[in-house]
């Protein structure tokens, strides 16, 4: 077995919506979020951890591609927006930092990618020094750290450059994140509990916590996915361009787009869907998808050579050779966020 992960440039956009009027969001209710309570008192946060992301400018500059800089500058095709999307972020950081430090409360920076971060989060948040994770960059930089945020350590994702980022998790940008913390603190706005999903492959478990989607599939893209499927009580065969199996907070994503079932971003349910079945003149799709209660597991059995497992976008990788078995069950720990509760209201009465 094993675990590639990447530093491309390029973060998993993952669950889709837009970025639009979020700085206006209602206050949750509490049968909206399972953690809203109107009785609790409003949260006093000590410290926060910054958790931001690299920028491809970040990036190329500190490759020293000079070739690569000038197009940039240049603004060749496809990099048009690179140098005004680098500027967005980088007043987007100063904007958080200076609403945290003016609320009083401690920093620490990190970056998404750095290899320290699970251990940092894990340490502060033991010495009970940590209150709140704040993601500044978009849709990956949250998944990026929805990983290694454990306990009940609220998390806020803020868009730090709409011109280029989706942010479907991100509740605010920049120019509205000071708003928005003042509605946090005077008890307004509550976190929502998040279901993530939990892999196992070979008995083993994998450290990730699933918040979008795990892509179980041919290591290339034209290759075919071949496995079984036990789910429902049933065990079926299934050939075809992979299996997507969806957290409630990533059914709008991926999943969606190859129309699968869209669910509350806040459900205790999750839900798979076979891609693109490879099917007989006159066969039928069998179990190819399905809505499944978070006490009901997934097992995948690969019967591919070359199979792969992607968690959480292109990221995070691990084989999945003929025979491993693959089982999905709902997360032990929630993730805990501040996000819209209604915002995938859109997509499921579209």
């Amino acid at each position: 077995m094993t675990a590639n992960t990447s530093t491309s440039p390029q973060a998993s956009t993952g669950a889709s919506g837009p970025t639009a009027a979020l700085t206006a969001l209602t206050a949750p209710t509490a049968t909206a979020s399972p953690s809203a309570s109107t009785t609790e008192a409003p949260p006093r946060f000590r410290r926060a951890v910054i958790v931001v992301k690299e920028t491809y400018l970040d990036l190329v500059t500190a490759l020293g591609d000079t070739h690569q800089l000038k197009e940039i500058a240049a603004r060749k095709p496809g990099l048009e927006s690179v140098q005004e999307s680098h500027e967005q972020h980088e007043r987007c950081i100063a904007t958080v930092t200076e609403a945290l430090t003016a609320a009083g409360i401690a920093l620490d920076t990190i970056h998404r990618n750095s290899e320290g971060l699970a251990g940092h989060l894990a340490k502060i948040s033991d010495d009970g020094n940590c209150d709140l994770v704040v993601t500044v960059g978009g849709d990956g930089t949250f998944l990026r750290a929805s990983h290694d945020i454990s306990g009940d350590i609220p998390a806020i994702a803020v868009n730090s450059a709409p011109i280029t980022s989706f942010g479907h998790y991100c509740i605010t940008d920049g120019l509205g994140f000071a708003a928005v913390l003042k509605r946090i603190m005077k008890g307004e706005l509550k976190p929502s509990r998040l279901l993530r999903l939990s892999l196992s492959l070979d008995g083993q478990a994998l450290p990730e916590p699933v918040l979008n989607e795990v892509l179980v599939a041919h290591k290339h893209p034209a290759g075919t996915s071949r496995y079984s499927l036990r789910a429902a009580g049933r065990v079926v065969q299934h050939k075809c361009s992979g299996l997507l199996i969806a957290a409630p907070a990533g059914s709008t994503g991926f999943l969606r787009s190859e129309g699968g079932t869209v669910l509350p971003i806040t459900d205790r349910r999750y839900t798979f869907m076979e891609r693109a079945p490879f099917l007989r003149i006159g066969e039928t799709a069998d179990l190819n998808r399905a809505v499944l209660d978070a006490c009901e597991p997934l097992e995948i059995v690969s019967q591919m050579q070359d199979g792969r497992l992607f968690v959480d976008g292109e990221h995070i990788e691990y084989d999945f050779p003929r025979g491993a078995v693959l089982t999905v069950s709902a997360g032990a720990n929630d993730l805990l966020a501040y996000i819209d509760p209604d915002c995938h209201a859109p997509f499921i009465n579209a």
